[in-house]
Formats: structure tokens, sequence, C-alpha cells
């Protein structure tokens, strides 16, 4: 549950339409929206312990998800390869309008 929380909310990002609804608010309310434990269970009227449970499943169905589908680290290595994609248009010699044409096109790429 102490895991990444960058990684947790990009997951959640991903995958978190395939949670349970009582699942998906408690990771939700806990990673994105960075309430405690009590606070989280006072929003969703369930026990403390009730809330790590469901963070504890929610996050363990996240990461088997990603291990089964692996959109996190495909995103991660689509991101990179753009990177370096910007990084050889900049240091092209081509006129500087046309590098800042593909780059803000590359901007716009979404995954």
């Amino acid at each position: 549950m102490d895991g990444d929380k960058t990684r947790i909310c990009v997951l959640f990002d991903i995958y978190g339409e395939l949670l349970s609804p009582s699942v998906a608010d408690a990771v939700d309310l806990y990673y994105n929206d960075d309430l405690s434990l009590s606070e989280v269970a006072e929003n969703t009227g369930i026990s403390r312990q009730g809330v790590r449970d469901s963070l504890r499943r929610g996050v363990e169905l996240l990461e088997n998800y990603e291990s089964k589908l692996g959109l996190y680290g495909k995103y991660r290595e689509n991101e990179n390869t753009v990177k370096q994609i910007v990084s050889a248009v900049e240091s092209l010699s081509a006129p500087d309008g046309e590098k800042a044409a593909v780059v803000s096109l590359l901007g716009k790429l979404s995954f």
C-alpha cells in the first residue's frame, strides 16, 4: 500500500474503471485526493480497516492488470521515445520554425 503513489495514480487512471465502485472510491480518495485512512473511512462510511483492505486489494488488482496488459509500461516507453525524437529534431539543422512545428506535433501525442 505504501508503493510509489505516482505510479498507483497513473495505474488508477488507466485501469480504475475495472475496479469495483467501492474499491475505486477508496483508491481515488487515498491516492488522488491524498486523504488519510480515517478521512477515507469517514467519506465512504466504512471502517478504517475496511479502507485499508480495499486499498490493498485495489493496488493488488491495478498491479495485476498492469502485469497482464502492460499499458503503463508502454506509456512510459512511448513517452521516452517522444523525448528522444524531440531531442533529435532539436539537433537537426532545419529552420527553427520547422523544428518548433514538429516538436509541437509531438507534444500533442497522447498515450
